[in-house]
């Protein structure tokens, strides 16, 4: 074999080796939200404990929102809701929330979390602000 063809071959082969031990894992799964006056709308509605996502919320609507990922009670009637709920207990719930100081009308936001356990219950993407989840400001989220 000529010496410019083992060459060539020696360098393909530490090429090949190279590449596969830079490897770098995968980056987050990337979550698109859009709060608008009053939905919830997400790229992404099923989630996996121990999964990296990046979140990037936009406040579409005309007012304010916030935006959180938290467990929903439901009332006498089986309905969901948070009536009786002070803000900071509905704080405490959430796995994961954007303040409202953030989004404001046009904003964007962004949140790195990754789900640790599998939550019991209704989980929803909200927005708890006076009146806005009555109004249809809440979807459902899988967790597996």
């Amino acid at each position: 074999m000529s010496r410019i063809k083992l060459f060539m071959l020696v360098s393909m082969i530490m090429i090949f080796l190279l590449s596969a031990c830079g490897t770098k894992p995968n980056g987050p799964v990337i979550v698109r939200v859009t709060l608008k006056d009053f939905a919830v709308e997400s790229s992404v509605t099923e989630f996996k404990t121990g999964v990296p996502y990046h979140f990037i919320v936009t406040n579409e609507g005309q007012v304010v929102h916030e935006f959180m990922i938290m467990p929903i009670t439901m009332d006498s009637m089986g309905m969901p809701g948070m009536s009786g709920m002070s803000m900071e207990q509905r704080d405490a719930m959430a796995f994961m929330m954007i303040p409202q100081e953030e989004l404001s009308a046009g904003a964007t936001a962004e949140r790195d979390y990754t789900f640790t356990t599998i939550p019991q219950g209704n989980i929803e993407m909200v927005c708890t602000l006076a009146g806005h989840f009555e109004a249809g400001m809440h979807a459902p989220v899988t967790i597996k």
